[in-house]
């Protein structure tokens, strides 16, 4: 046996095995304990793979499995064996031509040698496939022909084999190649092939399992538990940021009230405030029910997280005593001169809990995940104990309003708490507007400034002192204003944005070509949102786009932008907005339109330069 062979063995082995072969040498006439098979496969789809031995590409069509079959209490080492044991090689060329074939192994079951069991080895026991990648399947006249080296082993002795077998090309006598991908062998032969299949998320079934199997949820009375502990956990997220503010409001006392009318005020507000939370639970059930949306689904809505962001921008600016707002005020000091108590209370409820939505923590994803697949009865009822869980501290607080005493005492400082309240709700509207998409920023911006503009007039000119008609009538134009403003902000496109970005290739492909509006703007310019919202609007583009086939290129300036500022610059310009119209017969000689225009100066330079 070759010198490496010892040395991989062992001389101890070595001898054991030279004992035990000789007399199986001396029965040569015997057959060795193992059988082989052929099969004949094609693919589906040509696959291509790269040979470790000789690193030549191949296209593969086809797959020639050479079956070894080991008699009953015979192994084969495999191919790459461990720590002891002769490899199993399969030297395989087609024939009459002699192209070399590359052969595919698999690793093989592990286990401890018979002879060195303080070494691990691999090895074939049972029908074990070789398979070898085809170009194309044996035609008639040629054949695949295998040079099969191994060693077989018992318990009790070795059997080395040294054998060829012949697969030959297809003929009429033999069965048609099987299709690979039906085989029970394919998955091993597509991991040696380096076939990787991707899963289909609509046709794969999963089976997860939780890393916490006791707080999963399998029944209803386990659900109600769960939830209402979530509930009340929720209460002390650090997450519940937007929520913080307006739980502190419900422990400023009145000023100006006797200790007796502090606590009748205390409780009614905790009632109200925990009957606002379960209000929103039940609504959010029924939203649920019908719509089977998941939890926390509202935040996923940027109209929906505007509204709230404007909300809570309006609270913010009342807390800085701008102004006061008739139903929801969070502003102490008031007593008993409030025209809304109830509502105020009820509305802050409400209010609190939406903004919670999102977080989540111990108890909730567990009960959730179980709950909302449950029929509605289930669903509104698991909701309804996280309702009750979180508003339980204010229906305690309700309960023993003697807890009231404990607070501080009113005076001063509640100015002072106030203003922390309302920097508290500011840091609030940066988390919402963070959430917004960034094509959304500018316009919720200036809606900001429009809305502290009207809380300002509002504040300005409808307080008590003025007549009632007088107040409602400014009420009414400032959310009108405000509206209004939504409207021009927010409004979705009526037709398609005629306008394509602006890039090198496209603008020099086009150029000399086609008559070419090029509009340089930027997210920071003020004028440039002006005029994209009043003069080049999408529609108004479109109409002139139709009118003198026009290609309309935007250059956004908002990030560093060489290509584009050097454009600019050299049109003679260092600022924006600038307009530059191309004509395709002097596109050496366009016209510009700086700083603000109208719609009729744009009619009037497109005629001027396209001399339609």
């Amino acid at each position: 046996m070759p010198n490496s062979f010892v040395r991989r063995t062992g001389w101890t082995t070595f001898v054991f095995l030279l004992l035990t072969l000789l007399p199986l040498y001396a029965a040569a006439e015997q057959e060795p304990p193992i059988s082989f098979d052929w099969e004949l496969a094609k693919l589906e789809t040509a696959v291509s793979f790269t040979s470790p031995e000789d690193n030549r590409e191949r296209n593969v069509t086809g797959l020639a499995i050479l079956w070894l079959k080991p008699d009953q209490g015979w192994h084969a080492y495999s191919n790459q064996p461990g720590g002891t044991g002769m490899p199993t090689q399969v030297t395989a060329t087609l024939q009459p031509d002699g192209d070399a074939l590359p052969s595919l192994y698999p690793p093989g079951t592990a286990t401890r040698d018979v002879f060195e069991p303080e070494k691990t080895v691999n090895i074939y026991k049972g029908a074990t496939p070789v398979f070898i990648p085809l170009e194309k399947l044996p035609a008639p006249g040629s054949s695949i022909q295998a040079s099969i080296r191994l060693l077989l082993c018992s318990d009790t002795s070795c059997w080395p084999v040294n054998i060829t077998e012949t697969l030959s090309g297809q003929n009429s006598s033999q069965p048609a190649p099987v299709q690979a991908e039906t085989r029970a062998w394919w998955p091993s032969a597509a991991k040696l092939l380096g076939i990787t299949k991707s899963l289909s998320l609509d046709q794969t079934e999963f089976s997860p399992s939780s890393f916490s199997p006791g707080l999963e949820v399998k029944t209803t009375a386990k659900a109600a538990l769960f939830a209402f502990l979530a509930g009340l956990i929720l209460n002390f997220m650090p997450c519940v940021l937007p929520v913080i503010t307006l739980k502190l409001r419900s422990f400023i006392p009145a000023v100006g009230t006797d200790g007796k009318a502090q606590a009748r005020l205390f409780r009614t507000h905790n009632l109200f405030f925990a009957l606002g939370m379960l209000t929103y639970f039940l609504i959010l059930a029924v939203i649920i029910a019908v719509t089977g949306m998941a939890w926390g689904e509202i935040f996923q809505q940027p109209m929906a997280v505007l509204v709230l962001t404007v909300i809570v921008f309006a609270l913010s600016l009342s807390l800085f005593g701008l102004y006061d707002l008739p139903i929801i005020d969070l502003k102490a000091g008031h007593g008993t001169t409030r025209s809304h108590p109830h509502l105020e209370s009820l509305f802050t409820g409400i209010l609190a809990t939406v903004l919670a939505t999102p977080c989540s923590g111990p108890f909730l994803g567990g009960v959730l995940a179980w709950a909302l697949i449950q029929p509605p009865v289930i669903i509104a009822t698991v909701l309804t104990c996280i309702g009750l869980g979180m508003a339980s501290p204010y229906l305690l607080m309700a309960a023993f309003p003697s807890l009231f005493r404990f607070l501080p005492r009113p005076g001063d400082w509640t100015v002072t708490l106030e203003r922390l309240l309302g920097f508290l709700l500011l840091g609030t509207c940066v988390y919402l507007f963070a959430l917004l998409p960034s094509e959304l920023h500018i316009s919720t911006l200036v809606l900001f400034w429009v809305v502290g503009l009207g809380a300002w007039a509002w504040g300005r000119w409808t307080g008590p002192n003025r007549p009632t008609a007088h107040r409602w009538a400014i009420r009414g134009t400032i959310m009108g204003g405000i509206v209004l403003a939504c409207f021009i902000l927010f409004a979705p496109a009526a037709v398609e944005d005629p306008w394509t970005d602006f890039s090198r290739a496209g603008f020099e492909e086009s150029i000399g070509k086609r008559n070419l509006v090029v509009d340089f703007t930027a997210d920071w310019c003020p004028n440039c949102k002006f005029l994209e919202k009043t003069v080049i609007t999408a529609t108004f583009m479109n109409s002139l786009q139709k009118k003198h086939d026009l290609q309309l290129l935007r250059v956004d300036l908002t990030r560093k932008n060489p290509v584009g500022s050097d454009l600019l610059k050299r049109l003679g310009s260092r600022s924006i907005p600038v307009l530059a119209i191309f004509s395709k017969d002097k596109p050496q000689q366009p016209l510009i339109l700086r700083d603000l225009f109208t719609k009729n100066q744009l009619k009037e330079a497109l005629v001027q330069t396209l001399k339609e």
